[in-house]
């Protein structure tokens, strides 16, 4: 779920009438879990905008009433607000964007909007790729309008870092956003993000544009960062893939961090495990009227009783697999880990993003036309279902 107010008053509606209706408890914190894709938007935002609560952009990109005091407010933010101020004033008149196409030999500029942080990246890459014509505009055709908005050759340079940091940004979404990524990615890619905030920050720490710019953006991040302490399930998945177990969260986070971490992970892992967990039987003859075979797979059976997640953790790690979910329905780790790996299928079958389950409910209306406008909620459910599992190929065979 994205980070609105209303969606804990909801988990809390939620957990309430589990426990009324029928005495299930439900921890709304714990089953909280935010889409990673919003909260990197959050924090591009406050990068972008700092901590201005102003609301400068207009609802309808199309507007062509664009106000003297809009202009003024938005050329105020620097180079980010000049440059916006330059396509908007292109782009609200048939004329100059004609005057423009000719100088940028037909290349469209792009408009940044108020509900897509991408929107700004896109809107500074082309801006970038089309310096050239933008100089070469305000050389040929200064207008009054915009005169305040001339870019120099600083500001062309801010513009170019900004969209630098942007594009780490995009190609971390652009990864989490996948029909693949799951739990397992998030706290990854909030690391990522925050060291290149922190890199920023250290990098432009005198710099009166960029170093509020990296602040803003590194408090709201760390804002997030901070509420996946109240579930185990984000550490949980970083734990429970093969390749990563606890060696990524003990090289890379401090100390204090990984002993809180593993005491959220048994927590966790308490809910699931049966009250002993026996090693997997060796496959013996059953009956055999040799007295020597008899007392000598008597004696190989294990009679120690081990825990699945100590195995687990102690076991070597794993790799050259593509999906640490599809390594947890093999028939060897089912067999290995019977109750750890329900835990791992319940935690890796969390997407990263919201963003694939909302393409999947998009893609309902093609299941429910004109014709078949009677189905049940039951029966859509399960076609929707049964839609999303056949794509995944990783996962065909073997589980469907």
């Amino acid at each position: 779920m994205d980070n609105a107010g209303n969606n804990d008053t909801m988990m809390r509606s939620l957990s309430l009438g589990l426990l009324r209706r029928y005495d299930i408890q439900y921890d709304p914190k714990v089953h909280r879990l935010r889409c990673q894709g919003h909260i990197i938007n959050l924090a591009a935002k406050a990068f972008l905008f700092v901590t201005d609560n102003e609301k400068l952009e207009l609802d309808d990109p199309g507007v062509h009433n664009v106000t003297l005091k809009h202009i003024e407010a938005w050329r105020k933010k620097g180079p980010l607000g000049k440059i916006h101020n330059f396509v908007v004033f292109i782009q609200r008149s048939v004329q100059r964007s004609q005057k423009f196409l000719t100088i940028s030999h037909n290349r469209k500029l792009a408009r940044d909007n108020d509900t897509r942080w991408s929107s700004w990246y896109n809107m500074l890459r082309v801006a970038l790729n089309l310096r050239d014509a933008i100089d070469g505009y305000f050389n040929k055709w200064m207008e009054l309008d915009c005169a305040g908005d001339e870019l120099s050759s600083e500001d062309w340079i801010i513009l170019e870092k900004i969209k630098s940091f942007l594009e780490k940004l995009k190609m971390t979404t652009k990864a989490l956003e996948s029909s693949f990524a799951t739990l397992d990615n998030v706290l990854l890619a909030m690391d990522f993000v925050l060291a290149q905030f922190e890199a920023g920050k250290e990098a432009y720490i005198d710099d009166p544009i960029m170093a509020p710019m990296y602040n803003s953006g590194w408090a709201k991040l760390d804002k997030y960062y901070r509420l996946t302490d109240e579930s185990p399930a984000y550490v949980a998945a970083i734990v429970l893939h093969p390749s990563h177990k606890w060696h990524y969260i003990q090289e890379n986070w401090k100390k204090e961090w990984a002993e809180s971490s593993k005491k959220l992970m048994e927590t966790l892992w308490n809910d699931y495990k049966p009250v002993e967990s026996p090693l997997p039987l060796c496959e013996v003859p059953s009956t055999t009227t040799n007295e020597f075979l008899n007392w000598r797979n008597k004696h190989l059976q294990p009679s120690l009783v081990t825990d699945e997640y100590e195995r687990y953790c102690n076991s070597e790690r794993v790799y050259g697999f593509t999906s640490a979910l599809a390594w947890w329905l093999e028939e060897t780790q089912q067999k290995n880990y019977p109750n750890l790996s329900k835990m791992a299928v319940d935690i890796l079958s969390i997407p990263a993003m919201s963003a694939e389950p909302e393409r999947l409910f998009s893609g309902a209306k093609i299941t429910i036309t004109d014709r078949r406008n009677r189905l049940g909620s039951d029966v859509v459910e399960a076609l929707e279902c049964l839609k999303s599992w056949f794509g995944i190929r990783e996962l065909q065979g073997d589980v469907l």
